[in-house]
């Protein structure tokens, strides 16, 4: 998990420890399971120091799979996180993909211009990627996954029950 974000402030110590018990309250995680927190704010970043974890766990053929917002997916597709150059964004992504790092992609609805809502998960996105590029990405359909809230709102809330 990581503490700090390209796009937001750090996260307060209260709120990774918030985050952080969280993970023990699930019934169904695999025994050999941990969190690892990081202040990378790039996933590119945080893969690179991942693998080298995972590189001397004996559990180093396992890949890396993150489970993201749409929101995240297109911050992490965007060329200005990459010296605004869709070649390094494209290295990056490939480097990433060598690693074995997956992404799976929640979606969430947005608000239209005429104020109608829609469903997106980055399906129009993941479109301007070449091809074995595209495969790190699973976009989770709207009746796969659909959670009408946003981080940004749960923190709102959170920060006003304080």
């Amino acid at each position: 998990m990581s503490v700090t974000n390209a796009d937001k402030p750090p996260l307060d110590p209260s709120e990774v420890e918030r985050r952080v018990s969280f993970f023990p309250t699930l019934s169904d995680m695999p025994k050999d399971w941990g969190v690892i927190l990081t202040n990378a704010p790039l996933f590119s970043q945080k893969t690179s120091l991942l693998d080298e974890v995972c590189s001397s766990s004996p559990f180093s053929n396992r890949k890396m799979t993150f489970v993201l917002g749409t929101d995240t997916f297109v911050r992490i597709i965007n060329p200005k996180y990459y010296n605004n150059s869709v070649e390094n964004m494209i290295d990056a992504l490939v480097q990433m993909k060598e690693k074995g790092v997956h992404f799976i992609v929640g979606g969430r609805l947005e608000q239209t211009e005429s104020g109608s809502k829609k469903f997106i998960n980055g399906e129009e996105e993941v479109k301007s990627l070449p091809g074995y590029v595209q495969e790190m990405f699973t976009l989770l359909t709207e009746e796969e996954f659909r959670l009408d809230v946003s981080s940004t709102e749960i923190r709102k809330q959170m920060e006003e029950q304080k």
